[in-house]
């Protein structure tokens, strides 16, 4: 399926309400390469915590007067970055404390890894890449032992984007930051918008760092992606 983001010279000009998936900071776990995937999970490290002050001056300036809400995972460490995030973030743009809303919602957790959880030797890591794989091109008997397929995912992920966007906080100028899981943004990213589930699978999400999406009142699976971590989007039309 090919990408749905590329974006003429007068939609650019048009506002869009934007939903800003984030991945959580560096945690212990990650540090040793566990497949951690199940509430509540390990805290983050003092780096994650960093990441995590730091993302939120990034959003001061990516975002700035557009955020409209911060909302997390249930896991521990999903809910740590985002304190911390839109402490900095308030900071940075001179809000009192409290200003900005921060919710916990439950369905966009990271995908069950089943009886992989907890792993880290090398089985468990190529079962885990040849599994993501399945879940960004679709197959819907991609899944590790135990464990959830992408539609599984898309089955609790997608409702709490519904209710994210019913709630008025996504209007045509604003944004909401959604504070998340690695491979799970993956996943909701590629189905949400067509994007080449080879240019997910091959482009990394790292700690704190984020995919943009802009849903424009399109269907789940029309939408815009504009941004994609750091890496260059190279479906986009370049505008002159």
């Amino acid at each position: 399926m090919g990408p749905r983001s590329q974006r003429g010279k007068d939609t650019q000009l048009t506002m869009a309400g934007r939903i800003i998936l984030l991945r959580h900071g560096q945690t212990y776990n990650n540090v040793k390469h566990l497949l951690d995937t199940r509430p509540p999970g390990a805290e983050l490290t003092e780096m994650g915590r960093k990441q995590a002050l730091e993302v939120g001056h990034e959003l001061a300036t990516y975002s700035g007067d557009r955020l409209a809400h911060v909302y997390s995972s249930i896991v521990l460490r999903a809910q740590q970055t985002a304190v911390l995030a839109t402490k900095t973030f308030e900071k940075a743009r001179d809000l009192e404390p409290g200003t900005v809303p921060l919710d916990v919602v439950s369905g966009i957790h990271e995908v069950n890894v089943g009886d992989f959880e907890m792993r880290g030797d090398e089985e468990a890591h190529i079962n885990y890449t040849k599994a993501l794989s399945g879940w960004l091109h679709g197959d819907p008997t991609a899944a590790l032992p135990g464990g959830e397929t992408y539609k599984d995912v898309l089955r609790r992920y997608q409702p709490t984007l519904d209710q994210i966007m019913d709630s008025h906080d996504l209007d045509d100028d604003r944004d909401v930051a959604v504070v998340s899981h690695g491979a799970v943004i993956r996943i909701v990213a590629t189905h949400a918008t067509g994007v080449d589930p080879n240019f997910a699978f091959n482009t990394y999400l790292g700690n704190c760092r984020f995919v943009v999406l802009e849903p424009n009142g399109k269907k789940f699976g029309s939408w815009d992606v504009i941004r994609w971590t750091d890496s260059p989007l190279p479906w986009q039309e370049t505008v002159v």
